[in-house]
Formats: C-alpha cells, structure tokens, sequence
C-alpha cells in the first residue's frame, strides 16, 4: 500500500542506520536484480529443499522476494524482511542474471543474493535489526504512539552520528520499535531515536508505549456452544425476569461475552436472552451470534472458512461445520475510497482503488503478512498514520484484514472497510489460516498445493 516499489530497487536497512559500519552501502544500494539478462525460465526447476539446519541466507532490505524460479517471469511466493535468515543451498542454482547467485531457500523459491539478500551473517543490516517478530504474541513487535507530532529521521549520508529530517508523524502516530540509538539531529542537539522496522527514526522522547485493547473472542467446545453474545456498547445491564416484572440487574461492561443457555422469552414487550443463575439480557442490547441453520456447499470436514458478519461484525471461524472461535469485528459497510495491496512479482505491495468486488460473496485468503510492509501510513483511514499493520491477510477480492492495535471499537462499523480484529483475536486467526508463512519468511502467497482458507462476506 503506498508507493511501490520499483522492481529489483533495494536499500540496506543499515545504509540508514549510523553506527553499525555499514560499508558497501552505495554498491548495494544500487544493485538491481536483473531478470531481464537472464534466459527465459519456463519451468519450474526441481531442487532439493534445503536442510532445516544449513547454510542461511538472510535479508538486509525492506522487501527480499522469494520467486518460484531464477528467471523472467518468475512469480513471487512470499518475502523476507530485513534481519530475517532462512536455509540456502550450499551452491547457487545458476548466476545468470543475479551475480552472487540465485540460491535455494527453504521451504521453496529462490533468493538472489546480492543487493536485498546477503551470505554475510555479519553484514551491519542483520546487527542493526537483529529484533525478529514473535509470531505467537498479540503484537509481533513493540508498539508505540506518538504523544506529539514528530520527525521522522534517517541517517545523514557520509555524515555517521548525524541524521537529517526526511518527514513527519502526526500525533497519536503508530508504529513498531525494534532498536534504538543516539544521534545528533538538526540543530545539534543528541537524542536518542527510536529504529523503526523500515530503517528510519523517531525521537524516543515523543513516544510512548502502546495500549491495544485486551479483548479477545470466545473459543467454542462441548462446553462453549453458540448461541453467544456480546456486549458492544456502554450502559448496558442484566435482567431479573418474574412473570411479566423485569427488574434490572448488575452491569455488563463492554465486550463482556455471554454463553447463552439458548432459551429467550418477551417480557414488556422486548425479547430477553436467557444466561445463567437466572439471569437475562435484552436482545437489543447485545450482538448475539446464533448457530448457523444451513450451510455453504463448500463445507466439507477440513474445509477452513470464515463466517463474517459485516452488519453485525460478528466472525466465527469453522473447520466444515464445527465452530471453534467466535469473536467481534470493526467492517465499515463503505469503502471510502480506501486502498489495498496487490503485489505484483518481485515488487513490493502496490495500491489498488477499490472495486465492486470489494462486496459481499465468498472469497479465499490470497496473502498473508506478519506486518504490511510498504503499507501507505494512511490506508487505516485514521486521522494520523498507522505504521507495520500486524496479522496482515488479503482476500481474492484486495479486501483486507488486520490486527488494529489503535482502537477498542470491535463489535461496530470503524475503518476503511477492512476486516479489523483486536491483536489477540487477529494472532489467533492468522494463524490458522492459510497460506502458511514459513520459518523465517515474512510473507507468503498462496500456493495450489495448500488448501485454501475461505471466507464469506454477508450482511
């Protein structure tokens, strides 16, 4: 989302950080990866998978990308992000059209070293963003926000212990923090800057740590069965129903989850929920998400699929006809004007304008990313940017979904039309989901040979 970028442009996280040595940041700057000098690969070459345990290859720019074969017209399988190390072969497969040689990585593709990958695992680009993400945590990196509006900065070019001003943040900004150092900024003075994940800096004093909502959705078993319901919004109490009296209960704070016994009655002419000890809420003023009566045809046992509200914003996920997980969601019904990525091969993600398809229908996970990398700051359609998308999924339609660590409205309309999810709940689905990412990869297409996860959209 944003600007893309031009095929084969890469610059070493570490040409923009002062203090880790980083020699050779000109040639490496420069280097493109030339398919076009290479001969027409129309086969897919068959390679032995790496071992888990060999040689690494490791990424030293924003976006490395894996493609199926060393050659023109290769197609991207995913993408490596800086810092990031997987296996290699021992030797290239071929150094056509990628001087250092396009190597084998593990689980498949190829990588051409040189430029946005190196063999080097002491290159400075692997020191300065030695802070890999943690994929079993609601946020894969440290979050911050801005407390003011803000520089962003980037190292001062054959200046070291020096930055210059390549922009600015708004206040309330969000952003991943995965390092720190000091540097003198315009003006003289020396602070101490925040790295952020695509190599650029931010006064740490201007920061401050940030506070995503706890909510997190509800896990189904032989205990835990639909109905349910959701609080999702303020005010709202339990009932004691007697006869025809309804007296009020205690208080429910928002997104409290209720097991529902599955029983209702009207009383004063509204209908009440039944929940434990006796106890009852209004229909009105709860979302209830009900067990489904009747079923897609593709609901077949294994078939992974999401069943998503975008009236109710409500989404449960099954596997065939069991439900397992049951959570809120934040989909705006419109689209205004918003932007998704569309990566085309070996470049980074690409906006796209939205389209019809951006409807309701059924559609399957095309793309899967630990964080939007490239993301345009305000394609969350804030009023300040938001920076390193978490739990990143794009469906066949461009639509996407995301952890959204800047607010606490699940369960009503907010956002761009995305499919936004609390961290806890967006770590959850992403993943189960397919496509698997692999070890070391920071994003993946969806491959023929992986079931596909589908996803329907409905009022």
């Amino acid at each position: 989302m944003g600007r893309a970028r031009q095929p084969g442009r890469f610059v070493t996280i570490a040409c923009l950080v002062a203090g880790f040595g980083a020699s050779g940041c000109a040639e490496a700057g420069n280097q493109d990866v030339a398919l076009s000098k290479a001969k027409t690969t129309s086969e897919i070459p068959k390679v032995p998978v790496p071992p888990e345990h060999g040689p690494k290859l490791a990424s030293v720019a924003d976006l490395t990308p894996v493609l199926d074969r060393p050659g023109p017209g290769a197609q991207r399988l995913g993408y490596l992000h800086a810092g990031a190390r997987v296996s290699r072969s021992v030797e290239p497969y071929t150094r056509e059209g990628c001087a250092e040689g396009w190597f084998p990585v593990r689980p498949a593709g190829f990588v051409c070293a040189g430029g946005g990958a190196t063999l080097d695992l002491k290159h400075p680009t692997l020191s300065a963003m030695a802070i890999q993400p943690l994929l079993d945590q609601p946020l894969p990196y440290t979050y911050a926000r801005a407390i003011t509006d803000t520089s962003l900065y980037e190292r001062r070019a054959g200046d070291d212990g020096k930055v210059q001003e390549v922009g600015k943040l708004k206040r309330r900004a969000g952003m991943a923090v995965v390092g720190s150092w000091s540097a003198a900024v315009p003006g003289g003075t020396t602070e101490r800057l925040a790295l952020l994940t695509g190599g650029k800096f931010v006064k740490a004093a201007d920061l401050e740590a940030a506070s995503p909502s706890d909510f997190a959705g509800l896990e189904l078993d032989d205990k835990v069965s639909l109905p349910v319901a959701f609080v999702v919004k303020r005010g709202v109490r339990s009932w004691k129903l007697d006869g025809e009296e309804a007296r009020v209960g205690d208080d429910l704070d928002v997104h409290r989850k209720m097991d529902l016994t599955g029983r209702f009655r009207s009383a004063h002419g509204e209908k009440f929920w039944a929940l434990e000890k006796d106890r009852w809420v209004r229909n009105k003023d709860v979302t209830v998400v009900q067990a489904r009566s009747t079923f897609p045809d593709f609901a077949k046992e294994g078939q992974k699929w999401l069943d998503v509200s975008v009236v109710m914003n409500t989404l449960v996920a099954y596997e065939g006809k069991r439900p397992f997980f049951v959570t809120l969601l934040s989909v705006a019904r419109t689209v205004p004007g918003a932007a998704t990525p569309t990566p085309e091969s070996g470049d980074a993600p690409v906006i796209a304008a939205p389209s019809a398809a951006w409807g309701l229908g059924t559609f399957e996970v095309r793309q899967k990313h630990v964080t939007l990398v490239g993301a345009e700051p305000f394609a969350a359609r804030e009023n300040h940017e938001i920076l390193d998308l978490p739990w990143a999924f794009e469906l066949s339609s461009g639509r996407l979904g995301y952890g959204a660590y800047w607010h606490d409205r699940f369960g009503v309309e907010h956002g761009p039309g995305a499919l936004e999810l609390s961290p806890a709940d967006a770590v959850r689905i992403w993943q189960w989901i397919t496509p698997s990412v692999p070890e070391g990869w920071h994003g993946k297409v969806s491959a023929a040979d992986e079931g596909k996860t589908l996803v329907v959209l409905r009022k």
